[in-house]
């Protein structure tokens, strides 16, 4: 795989619906572009511990939006994504 493949730009950064009870964090960092974020991420209950569960080590969280980044550029960095 090259390089390319683990670029997380575009990134979308946005608080947590439920402040990182189900979430990686506070603030979520998704690997891709506002409009194909999947919206389960600020769905019910069930459907976003479901959404985050299937997505563990996907999407960056932290306490700030900075943080939020900065957790999922490791993840990158680790080809974890």
């Amino acid at each position: 795989m090259d390089e390319q493949e683990f670029s997380p730009w575009p990134v979308t950064i946005v608080k947590s619906r439920y402040g990182g009870v189900y979430e990686p964090g506070v603030w979520i960092a998704f690997p891709q572009a506002p409009a194909d974020v999947p919206d389960d991420w600020r769905a019910g209950d069930a459907a976003c511990a479901e959404f985050f569960a299937q997505r563990r080590g996907h999407v960056g969280g932290g306490d700030t939006p900075n943080e939020a980044l900065a957790n999922l550029l490791r993840l990158v960095s680790r080809r974890e994504i």
